[in-house]
């Protein structure tokens, strides 16, 4: 439901703002309004004014079509404006009951104990993105001894970049896994760098960083990798984000936490 109430409120925003523009175009079209009728299947266009209770009613020739179209302009506007109007009443009149509780609220409003016990179906956001990231998973086995870089939401990590990396996602509250196990085939299982849960979409997107490509081996194994990634619909373009960096190419930490701001809709950073 929270989403819901955000959307509302952003479509008050745009509709009120639409008014504002609106009505300021409103002032600059001409006066009376446009009326058609067919004569000879051709479309004929009339200028109608009323003054003092009399209408008039003026024939506009074809030179004259730019008038046509800013009184057909002035119709659809007065028409959108009664038509926002009554959207804006009924948003008002949603939003003016104040906290709702859905069926999305169920589950958080039990008690501690009670959602211990229960198998729920439907989540708000926050508390799907809780216990999606509660979620366990084997951990990898590859040389653990070089979880050595610490993050601010506790875990060890395995680089310095991959430190920075998982830092952020924690200041933008990006829900996220790190060096998860995902299947690839034939009993295959390959460990991505981060998997990422959007939270209002619930999309799942994988983050791979390439950090020695200097390195030919390394970077033949990134490659074989990305290859099976791809044949597993894990890819570029889709649900993959991909960052590198070389010894003379350092990983741009401002273009990545802007790329990541855009993905996921985020436009303040929420912790520090």
């Amino acid at each position: 439901m929270s989403y819901l109430i955000r959307q509302l409120q952003e479509r008050k925003r745009l509709l009120e703002a639409l008014v504002s523009s609106i009505e300021i175009e409103l002032q600059s079209l001409p006066e009376g309004s446009l009326r058609l009728s067919k004569k000879n299947g051709a479309t004929q266009y009339y200028q109608v004014t009323e003054t003092d209770g009399s209408v008039t009613k003026k024939y506009i020739n074809s030179s004259n079509r730019a008038l046509a179209k800013e009184l057909a302009q002035k119709g659809y506007d007065v028409e959108l404006i009664r038509a926002i109007d009554s959207e804006l009443k009924a948003i008002h009149h949603v939003l003016a009951q104040g906290k709702i509780l859905s069926s999305d609220d169920v589950f958080k409003e039990l008690g501690e104990g009670r959602r211990a016990l229960v198998r729920p179906y439907l989540l708000d956001d926050e508390t799907y993105a809780e216990m999606w990231q509660r979620q366990s998973f084997e951990a990898n086995p590859f040389h653990p001894e070089h979880l050595i870089y610490p993050t601010k939401r506790g875990e060890k990590v395995r680089s310095k970049s991959e430190s920075m990396i998982a830092d952020m996602y924690y200041e933008l509250d990006v829900p996220y896994l790190y060096d998860v196990p995902v299947s690839v085939g034939k009993g295959k299982v390959k460990y991505v760098d981060f998997v990422l849960l959007h939270k209002t979409t619930r999309k799942i997107y994988y983050h791979e960083h390439l950090g020695r490509l200097d390195d030919p081996g390394y970077r033949k194994e990134s490659m074989q990798k990305l290859d099976l990634y791809r044949q597993n619909g894990i890819y570029t373009g889709k649900n993959l984000i991909l960052t590198h960096e070389t010894e003379d190419s350092p990983l741009n930490m401002r273009v990545l936490r802007k790329n990541t701001m855009e993905l996921f809709g985020i436009s303040q950073i929420t912790k520090r």
